[in-house]
């Protein structure tokens, strides 16, 4: 398939109705979820092929209705990986996989969409030197295990019963990274102490990606995460599992039953 159908099943997607006989707060067949504005709040009004650094790119067109006190723009557009070999290693092979995931990240892009119009916080501070900011970087990846640069802006983390972390990072996206997360230590420390705790084991590189790091199965980018098994198979498993009166994981209490 190539990109330009790809996108077009993709759109096709994320702009059809829900189903009305799925319940508020449940998956329907397409496994998106709409509980968090996606499709009322939040709304795909076109998407195009674009090409990027790293391969040809979704560029996802949106309106969204907000309250009139949310000094936001009401139209915008969020850039996503479509390069073929990158769907692949993702498990995207099908738009119907990898449109889920979209209407998630569009939704968190939304957030941050309305954030970045805010005023600035009131202990916002100037940032500390680049000594200072490196430092706080050894201390970040320290809590994970014991730090070695091997090169600049390329660090391995070796830790205890898992594999080796390698981080690749450079001091203008670091500063980013600061900036994005806050001033604050224990705020920096908190949110890394979440990502690490959270990251599959598969995951053993952490890269900087749209305007923030993240963690991946690879050093090339786009980053890459562990892919979730097919919908199509998701599907089929389900569907035995309801068979045999049995649970299917999670799947059993949040997908949408016809009423």
């Amino acid at each position: 398939m190539d990109d330009v159908d790809y996108a077009r099943q993709v759109y096709e997607i994320l702009t059809a109705p829900p189903d009305p006989g799925v319940s508020p707060g449940h998956l329907g067949d397409d496994w998106i979820d709409r509980s968090d504005g996606f499709g009322t709040e939040v709304k795909v009004t076109a998407i195009a092929v674009v090409p990027g650094d790293h391969g040809n790119q979704l560029d996802i067109s949106y309106v969204l209705d907000l309250p009139d006190d949310v000094a936001a723009p009401r139209e915008g557009s969020l850039l996503l990986p479509l390069d073929a070999e990158w769907r692949e290693v993702s498990g995207y092979t099908e738009p119907e996989d990898y449109a889920p995931r979209i209407a998630m990240r569009l939704v968190l892009h939304i957030h941050e969409h309305v954030r970045a119009h805010q005023p600035p916080r009131d202990d916002d501070r100037d940032l500390p030197p680049r000594a200072e900011q490196h430092a706080m970087l050894l201390e970040v990846l320290g809590r994970e295990g014991q730090v070695e640069q091997q090169a600049p802006n390329r660090y391995v983390v070796r830790r205890e019963e898992r594999e080796v972390l390698t981080v690749l990072l450079t001091p203008d996206q670091w500063e980013r990274v600061i900036r994005r997360h806050g001033l604050r230590r224990a705020w920096l420390l908190e949110h890394f102490d979440e990502l690490f705790a959270s990251t599959p084991r598969e995951e053993r590189f952490l890269v900087f990606w749209d305007g923030d790091v993240t963690t991946s199965t690879r050093e090339k980018l786009p980053p890459t995460k562990r892919p979730f098994p097919p919908l199509s198979e998701t599907r089929r498993r389900l569907a035995e599992a309801r068979a045999s009166g049995r649970d299917f994981g999670w799947f059993a209490y949040t997908h949408g039953s016809h009423d």
